[in-house]
């Protein structure tokens, strides 16, 4: 007889614990006066920050969702009684570190996507090597650490630096770099 294996029963365990809680949060939607307006911002702020992330707007689509995000709690529970209402300093306390970190990773993808490519094909074109023996057109140079086969149009002697203008397979085509 083989032992019981929890790797069948892990996969159910979320599931279970999420059709509770939300049948436990449509009991208290129903106990509580909700705007659906406020729902809406908070599903748009959702949207909006998962688009965020798929889409180059620099921050705008982030800080629409903050701002959406913020408004639809400050509308979520329409309540005569104000305590049950949220307060505008705690639905801007949420919104607000939605909207830094939004800002952030936004920041951080337009630097990433500004920047120069680093690695393939494109990112050899434009680097400086040295001719590791002479090259009549063909011969070898050293770039970023590695031996290339090289071609230049120029005559280039040994240990002259050369700069990368293109690659063929493994071919580099080079030409001597000017003082």
């Amino acid at each position: 007889m083989r032992g019981l294996s929890n790797s069948r029963a892990e996969p159910i365990f979320p599931g279970v614990a999420g059709a509770i809680l939300f049948l436990l949060g449509l009991t208290a939607i129903a106990l509580l006066p909700v705007n659906w307006v406020g729902v809406t911002l908070m599903v748009l702020a959702l949207v909006l920050f998962v688009l965020e992330a798929k889409i180059t707007s620099h921050g705008i689509l982030g800080i629409g969702g903050a701002v959406a995000m913020v408004l639809g709690a400050m509308l979520l529970i329409d309540s005569p009684v104000p305590e049950m209402r949220i307060r505008p300093a705690v639905a801007v306390s949420v919104g607000l570190p939605f909207a830094l970190i939004t800002l952030l990773l936004t920041a951080l993808v337009v630097r990433a996507r500004r920047s120069s490519v680093a690695t393939g094909s494109e990112g050899m074109i434009g680097q400086i090597g040295i001719a590791a023996g002479p090259l009549s057109p063909g011969g070898k140079v050293f770039v970023h650490g590695e031996y290339w086969d090289a071609i230049s149009l120029t005559p280039v002697s040994d240990g002259v630096p050369v700069k990368v203008t293109g690659l063929e397979q493994l071919t580099l085509f080079v030409q001597p770099v000017s003082n």
